[in-house]
């Protein structure tokens, strides 16, 4: 079916041009020579067009309408249309809609810097599709030219790195406070904020990093399904939240899920997902090293903890790493690898077998491994997910609330088993062992203790002291006397 591109886009929209942040040369060469085999000569073209449109200077937007696009490429705008979103696939390029209440519209066109070649070979996808490109030659020719041997040799040679840079306050220890003070309502604030509205910068950043990212889609799956799959039961409610999972889990982007869904057996008869196949797949994989996962972005904090290294429940990392890390990712930053196919299925059974939220299921594995010496006991583990669950803890602050107070039990079970113990509660031993001894009945204990206690004889005292034996006494010389 033709696409109606008049529906998307038409010459006279306008459209305006900013950039992430300055590009370099070096960066252009980039462009050159890693993407412009993918994308293609009218991409490229576009790209560059789209660069030099702003200003160098002072990075300020310029606006125009597709139609000067169109002779500037000398491109139809179905080509144009194709040739911007090869940019927007490789993330070169963002595009934006912006509206206002009159419905009057323009595009927004956000140029982003390309990959570094390290990142861009890194990236499965992208390396393959170039290797399939340009063959194996220039290939090898573009490896050479973007490798770094002296400095992968130093780091080897030298693996202990300090840093010394100074810091800010360390140069200019002489800055005083009253130096930067701008008083409200003086002449110096006026001037500021008149430069603020008069003049407003570019909103480039120096620190914007060009990322490898391909979402997760229903829209890119549908292109890799079998024929024996149905589009609609593979993506109903269930089954999609069950693949976000599973994207989670293994850090799976849309190209390598999609590689997995190709395999028509993963499929039922009337065309749904088995998901018991695909768990059971995804397992394999991994343990035989053949599923292609995104690596996971460094997070601040994590240098404080790693292998043979575990974070204190209850503290900040603790929590970081529960709610940002997949179960899988987590385990790997413990053993500092890859993890073995048990510890694998323990995570993995948490996750979709026992439905614990994931953050939950890394504070049980992060405290289990912290208690039993860095193993994963199934007993164990069991018990601690039913309390749980029987106590329905969905969040990661719950869990700790739950682990300091086990802590706490088993330091005061601790400290009462320390204490001496009774005689009598000290069971009678021969050769070492425990004799049994059958118990007395409760009459008999009483007596025995009764006999263990001292008599004491009461001295000094007579009839005439008891009222009571003075009374029988009387009455019984009464009755000798005949009265």
């Amino acid at each position: 079916m033709p696409r109606l591109v008049w529906n998307e886009l038409l010459p006279k929209d306008r459209y305006l041009v900013r950039l992430a942040r300055p590009l370099s040369f070096a960066e252009m060469g980039f462009v050159t020579q890693l993407y412009l085999p993918i994308i293609g000569v009218e991409s490229f073209s576009l790209y560059q067009l789209l660069v030099h449109e702003v200003q160098e200077a002072n990075g300020a937007a310029v606006e125009s309408t597709h139609r000067s696009l169109m002779l500037m490429t000398d491109l139809s705008l179905d080509r144009l249309l194709a040739a911007r979103e090869r940019l927007e696939a490789l993330g070169l390029l963002a595009v934006r809609r912006r509206e206002n209440r009159q419905r009057d519209y323009f595009y927004e066109y956000l140029v982003k810097p390309p990959l570094t070649p390290n990142e861009f070979f890194a990236d499965y996808v992208l390396s393959v599709m170039l290797l399939n490109k340009i063959e194996n030659v220039r290939y090898q020719q573009l490896r050479q030219r973007y490798a770094d041997p002296l400095g992968a040799a130093l780091e080897q040679e030298y693996p202990v790195a300090e840093t010394v840079t100074k810091d800010f306050y360390e140069v200019f220890q002489s800055l005083k406070p009253s130096e930067l003070e701008v008083h409200k309502g003086s002449e110096r604030e006026q001037f500021l904020a008149q430069m603020e509205t008069r003049y407003p910068a570019s909103p480039m950043q120096s620190g914007f990093e060009a990322a490898v990212h391909h979402p997760l889609g229903a829209s890119s799956l549908r292109h890799y399904l079998p024929d024996n799959a149905s589009p609609d039961k593979v993506f109903s409610g269930e089954s999609v939240e069950f693949l976000y999972k599973l994207h989670h889990f293994y850090q799976l982007d849309s190209w390598g899920l999609g590689q997995e869904l190709r395999d028509w057996t993963l499929y039922k008869p009337d065309g749904s997902l088995d998901m018991d196949v695909l768990r059971k797949r995804l397992v394999q994989r991994y343990t035989d090293d053949k599923l292609h996962r995104t690596p996971a972005a460094p997070a601040p904090g994590d240098d404080e903890w790693g292998p043979g290294r575990l974070p204190e429940p209850g503290s900040e990392a603790f929590a970081r790493a529960c709610r940002q890390l997949s179960p899988l990712s987590l385990l790997e930053r413990v053993v500092g690898g890859r993890v073995s196919r048990v510890f694998l299925e323990r995570a993995e059974n948490l996750v979709f077998g026992d439905g614990l939220t994931v953050e939950v299921a890394n504070a049980l594995l992060l405290h289990t491994l912290q208690s039993m010496q860095m193993e994963l006991p199934k007993a164990y583990m069991e018990t601690i997910r039913d309390s749980w669950k029987a106590k329905r803890i969905t969040t990661v602050d719950e869990a700790v609330r739950q682990i300091l107070e086990r802590a706490d039990q088993r330091a005061q079970h601790a400290e009462k088993a320390k204490r001496p113990k009774r005689e009598t509660d000290t069971a009678v031993r021969r050769g070492g062992r425990p004799i049994l001894q059958d118990k007395l009945p409760a009459s008999v204990e009483w007596q025995l203790s009764q006999e263990r206690e001292p008599q004491e004889t009461v001295k000094g005292q007579s009839i005439q002291d008891d009222p009571e034996l003075k009374t029988m006494l009387e009455s019984l010389r009464r009755r000798q006397r005949g009265v």
